[in-house]
C-alpha cells in the first residue's frame, strides 16, 4: 500500500500544476523547430496554450487574415494541431476574444525588413500590442533572430521594433542568442539540421526569459 501512495505521490508531482492562459503568434520562424518548442514548454510549465503561426506575417495580416503562402503551424488550447502549406491567418482580436489569455508572447519582425516606409512598420506593430495592452494581458515580444540572407537588414529592424512596442511590451532580442550557420539551410530559416539545434536553444533562452513573468509563474526565491 505504502508503495501505491509513494507511486501516486510521484505521479502527482510529474504534472506540472496549471498556471495560466498564454497566446503565442509568430512568422515562419514560429511555424517550424523554435515555435514548436516554445509551444511544448509552455505546456509541460502547465500553461494552457495557444500557438497560432503564419508564415511570411506580419502584424498586419493578423488584422485582415491575408493567407499565408509559405506555411501555418496551429495547435489550439486543447492541443489539437493543423499544419499545412495555404491558409488563412488568423484575426488577432478574434483570437483575444476567444482564448481570453492572460499572457501573449509575439515572435514578429523579421517580414517588414523588405517594406520601404519604417513608419508603416512601427505603425503595424505598435498597432498589436495596443490590443494586447488594451486586453489586459502582459505582452512579450521576440524580435527577429539572426540570418545570414539580410543580416544588414537587422539593426534597422531592431530599432523599428523597439521603437514600436518598448513603452508596452517587455521585448527579447533574439540576435543575441542566435548566430545562423555559415553553410546549409537557406540562410534565413532554422530548419536544416544545422539550424534546428540553435531554433530549440532559442526557445529554451525565450522561455527561460519570459517564464518568471507569465501568469501563475511562483516567486523568485
Amino acid at each position: 500500500m505504502r508503495k501505491i501512495f509513494l507511486t501516486l505521490g510521484f505521479a502527482l508531482f510529474a504534472v506540472p500544476a496549471y498556471a495560466g492562459t498564454v497566446l503565442f503568434v509568430g512568422d515562419s520562424h514560429s511555424v517550424g523547430p523554435f515555435g514548436w518548442r516554445v509551444d511544448a514548454l509552455l505546456r509541460e510549465a502547465g500553461q494552457k496554450t495557444a500557438t497560432y503561426a503564419s508564415c511570411g506575417s506580419i502584424a498586419q495580416w493578423w488584422v485582415t487574415g491575408k493567407p499565408t503562402p509559405c506555411g501555418y503551424f496551429f495547435r489550439d488550447l486543447e492541443g489539437k494541431t493543423e499544419k499545412g502549406q495555404k491558409g488563412r491567418t488568423p484575426i488577432f482580436t478574434e483570437l483575444l476574444a476567444e482564448i481570453k489569455p492572460e499572457a501573449v508572447i509575439v515572435e514578429l519582425g523579421a517580414n517588414y525588413a523588405g517594406l520601404p516606409s519604417d513608419e508603416f512598420a512601427i505603425r503595424d506593430m505598435a498597432g498589436l500590442a495596443e490590443k494586447i495592452k488594451a486586453s489586459g494581458a502582459a505582452c512579450f515580444w521576440v524580435t527577429r533572430p539572426d540570418s545570414r540572407k539580410g543580416r544588414e537588414d537587422i539593426p534597422r529592424i531592431l530599432e523599428l521594433t523597439y521603437k514600436a512596442v518598448s513603452d508596452k511590451c517587455r521585448i527579447f532580442d533574439s540576435t543575441k542568442v542566435t548566430r545562423y550557420p555559415e553553410t546549409g539551410g537557406d540562410g534565413t530559416h532554422y530548419w536544416s539540421p544545422e539550424g534546428t539545434p540553435i531554433a530549440k536553444a532559442w526557445a529554451q533562452h525565450v522561455y527561460d526569459w519570459a517564464a518568471p513573468d507569465l501568469p501563475g509563474a511562483q516567486p523568485k526565491r
